[in-house]
């Protein structure tokens, strides 16, 4: 039975449930709920899991043109492949149609810019993420430390606090988005970068061999099974009282202080990592291009679960991208990681706006990986990965 709901400028149905799939961490599961309810009399199926799986599946669905699904999980990187490719309805004619109705205003241009492809629209902002450095403030005050503002300082840190118990550090290494996310804070930090203007690696360089070097060394003081450690498991790590820092998204701060789950509640703190250029990430939902749902309906769905009420009740396990709720200094005072979110935004930086550049994360982060096993010489590693990469943005036409 076709469910209905009320729609401004008209009546929308829905003859089956609206298909979406996400990645998940606790912002986005909040985002899921919220969806599900956004229309009365709309089902709104929610599919949510690790970021790899999600793209994953994601790409296999929409480069097949099927229709099976409605809602796409998609971030500031994904989203260039995926409009690229023609995979997404652009929203722009929708969000100036509702832009009053849902406060769209309220949504800065540094918000919308990452959700571009040549100059249209293709996500409705849920989330901005920053990578912080977790850090345990009772064994730093015990140590008589503050957190580092140097790579040099926490390389120092990590191993002063390396213990058989506890590892001075969290690495989250796995293949393709945790280890790319790690090295970019490197890169960034040590290094010069990606890419240069023309879309030629210099992550290889001088700059770039040293901070995988620096990784390397990293790494040493790490729990067991960070090659294979994505989000989740570090955010475990750090959870169960079993590495004293590391970087890791400001979404996972709120699971810090969660007693059903934590054994370091009000033990953590938070800094914007050192040297800053941690990765800054933008999480938000487009529309496939190939369903079959009215669109008006999918953009009900993503513009009410998105509203301002929804982003201050969530704001303990997000960070808002609309600015009233993210400027608000009330926030600041109630939840005790919005400073080191404020602390880390100037700084961080998005991943290349290359719509390849997971598709050549793939083996990035293996060259990376078997750089820090051993198994390669850094500089070889990374020449290894810059020569595969160029010859994958060759035959995408990038070099004329």
């Amino acid at each position: 039975m076709a469910a209905a709901a009320s729609m401004a400028g008209g009546q929308a149905r829905a003859a089956t449930p609206v298909q979406m799939i996400s990645h998940r961490f606790p912002a986005l599961e909040f985002y899921a709920e919220k969806m599900r309810s956004a229309v009365p009399g709309v089902e709104v199926n929610t599919q949510l899991m690790p970021f790899d799986k999600a793209n994953e599946l994601a790409t296999i669905s929409l480069s097949s043109k099927s229709d099976a699904l409605d809602i796409v999980y998609a971030n500031d990187t994904t989203v260039q492949k995926y409009a690229k490719n023609g995979w997404l309805r652009p929203l722009d004619d929708l969000w100036e149609k509702h832009r009053g109705e849902f406060a769209l205003a309220d949504f800065p241009e540094t918000v919308l810019a990452p959700y571009r492809y040549e100059g249209k629209l293709y996500c409705v902002p849920h989330n901005v993420n920053v990578m912080l450095l977790f850090f345990r403030r009772d064994l730093f005050e015990e140590a008589g430390r503050q957190p580092p503002t140097t790579m040099d300082e926490y390389l120092a840190l990590a191993e002063k606090f390396n213990t058989p118990m506890r590892a001075g550090t969290i690495k989250c290494l796995k293949p393709i988005d945790a280890v790319m996310n790690e090295a970019h804070w490197y890169f960034n930090t040590i290094g010069d970068g990606w890419f240069d203007e023309d879309w030629h690696p210099v992550f290889n360089g001088e700059n770039g061999v040293k901070a995988i070097e620096a990784l390397k060394k990293s790494a040493g003081y790490a729990q067991r099974g960070y090659a294979t450690a994505a989000n989740d498991e570090c955010t475990l790590a750090l959870q169960q009282d079993l590495a004293a820092m590391g970087l890791q998204w400001a979404s996972r701060t709120a699971s810090m202080d969660d007693p059903a789950k934590s054994r370091v509640v009000d033990l953590m703190g938070w800094a914007a990592p050192p040297g800053g250029h941690s990765r800054l990430a933008a999480d938000g939902y487009a529309i496939s291009a190939f369903s079959k749902q009215d669109p008006e309906l999918l953009f009900r769905i993503l513009a009410t679960s998105s509203s301002e009420a929804n982003m201050r009740e969530g704001a303990a396990m997000l960070v808002p991208p609309r600015d009233s709720v993210l400027r608000d200094p009330e926030l600041a005072k109630k939840f005790r990681h919005y400073p080191g979110i404020l602390a880390a935004l100037p700084t961080a930086l998005p991943t290349p706006p290359l719509p390849e550049f997971y598709e050549a994360g793939e083996f990035i982060s293996r060259r990376i990986l078997q750089a820090v096993a051993g198994e390669m010489e850094v500089k070889a590693a990374l020449d290894a990965a810059a020569a595969e990469t160029e010859q994958l943005l060759r035959s995408r036409g990038y070099y004329g």
